[in-house]
């Protein structure tokens, strides 16, 4: 099978895991939103500190290496699986000695448990490293999308019926530790590889050095990434991060799952093609494209609609939620088109980019949040969204260096998006201001109505500014032709 017809294939496979743990995750956000209070969530969010390392470590990890290099061998995959494990059993034992100030940091008693639990999840995710990475270098898109659906299905069972039984936050906890765990055991039926009793120092080092680049700019996004955490925790406490943990969350979820329909497939895809500059290019600015089309109505609907969304779905006590929420979005906007820069670089070899910036990018975020939380919850996420909209244009024109693109490319293959999406949020402004409240109608319709009239307002407006742009998608969508992505 060709290069593009696999990548083809992965865009819609990945798509369809994705768009589906998008709704399923959404469901059992809002569900475990009704049972569980938001101290319970701020726990969870204080526990992200390990969580979120969990995530970097099992799905990039050492398992980029395998990815990346051209040719692989046993003896390069058994290593990297043997030291995978003892890689985080040490990882188990630093949370482990780390939850104890960590709680004592939070001033809160329940953080340590949770994170010392939580922080199973590097063993059990280790397991599985050799074996996704294989399945994602083989581009068998199918049998991952198969994997993450059912983890997740199995995870929201166990948390919705622990949360039930009133678990609290443990519901949570156990939730995630059945989608490891599930996940793992999938992969292993789902890929044939088995490790041998081999483990070569050599090999294993020179994988370790790509990985060690990606591995470097793990632990600087994980710092990065946890800067929020520990300062709206330790200022505002748990409630406080409950109701920004679940906001993050709402915003980060659309750009995590949805974006990754794209930028999965392209790190194998783009390795492949890594010397053709050409190829690269079509790849990345349609990539970029079609992110922004289909990412923009998603986040900037949820901005409009946050108020009425809240109400119907999450309750009264998470209203305070609202502002927080709304305030992250341009945050998400701006994560959402510079996530294909990550596969891209890692692609060329040049992990240390994002890594420099994430190292830098560091102290600005830590301070924009400490003055932020001064005034409150609204003040963090509104300095979070705005340190970000300033420092974006900088950290793509780098990134455009890197890729021998210009600026003015990338920006106007996100233009489109960016022209129908202020169209929309007009239309829908002028919508609930006027119209509206003259129908009077029940919420749930009036939220509908809403919905409905914006994206109606959106592909009409896209199709205005990027009517070439929609039936390249239509036509990859029924013939998978891709005109220009990678041949």
């Amino acid at each position: 099978m060709s290069l593009k017809k696999k990548a083809m294939q992965g865009v819609l496979w990945t798509g369809l895991a994705k768009a589906s743990m998008q709704v399923m995750l959404v469901i059992l956000m809002v569900v475990l939103a009704r049972l569980l209070t938001p101290a319970d969530f701020g726990v969870v969010g204080m526990a992200a500190i390990v969580t979120v390392a969990i995530s970097m470590v099992n799905d990039r990890g050492l398992g980029t290496a395998i990815i990346q290099k051209s040719q692989i061998f046993e003896s390069h995959l058994s290593s990297v699986f043997w030291g995978g494990i003892l890689f985080s059993l040490l990882l188990f034992a630093i949370s482990l000695f780390a939850s104890y100030p960590l709680s004592a940091f939070f001033r809160n008693p329940l953080v340590q448990p949770v994170i010392a639990v939580q922080a199973i999840g590097f063993v059990i995710g280790s397991f599985g490293i050799v074996q996704k990475s294989l399945l994602t270098k083989n581009m068998e898109f199918k049998k991952l999308a198969i994997m993450e659906i059912a983890s997740i299905l199995a995870s929201g069972l166990v948390s919705i019926v622990l949360a039930v039984l009133r678990f609290g936050v443990w519901s949570l906890v156990f939730g995630t530790l059945t989608r490891d765990a599930v996940n793992v055991l999938l992969v292993w039926i789902f890929c044939r590889w088995r490790p041998r009793w081999i483990f070569s120092w050599r090999d294993f080092k020179e994988l370790f050095a790509f990985s060690a680049k990606v591995l470097g700019n793990d632990i600087a996004s994980y710092g990065v990434a946890n800067l929020d955490i520990l300062i709206i925790g330790r200022m505002l406490g748990s409630e406080a991060l409950g109701y920004y943990h679940l906001a993050l969350n709402l915003v980060k979820t659309p750009v995590a799952r949805l974006s990754a329909i794209v930028s999965k497939v392209a790190f194998p895809a783009f390795s492949a093609i890594q010397g053709d500059t050409k190829k690269m290019h079509k790849g990345y600015l349609t990539a970029s494209s079609l992110l922004s089309i289909i990412i923009f109505p998603l986040l900037l609907g949820l901005a409009l609609f946050a108020h009425e969304f809240i109400d119907l779905f999450m309750g009264a006590k998470w209203m305070n939620m609202a502002l927080p929420l709304i305030l992250l979005i341009p945050m998400g906007l701006a994560k959402s088109i510079g996530v294909i820069r990550w596969p891209v670089l890692m692609a060329l070899g040049r992990p240390d980019v994002e890594l420099k910036w994430n190292l830098a990018y560091a102290l600005p975020l830590a301070a924009v949040v400490y003055f932020g939380a001064q005034r409150g919850l609204n003040g963090a996420a509104a300095g979070i969204s705005l340190l970000l909209l300033l420092t974006f244009p900088l950290i793509q024109s780098l990134a455009d260096r890197i890729f021998k693109l210009s600026d003015r490319r990338f920006y106007r293959s996100i233009a489109p998006a960016a022209l129908a999406g202020a169209v929309m949020v007009a239309a829908v402004l002028i919508l609930k201001s006027f119209i509206l409240p003259l129908l009077d109608l029940d919420k749930r319709l009036n939220l509908a109505v809403g919905i409905i009239l914006s994206g109606a307002v959106y592909l009409l407006a896209l199709k205005r500014a990027a009517g070439p742009m929609l039936q390249e998608l239509i036509a990859f969508i029924r013939s998978g032709k891709f005109n220009n992505g990678i041949d």
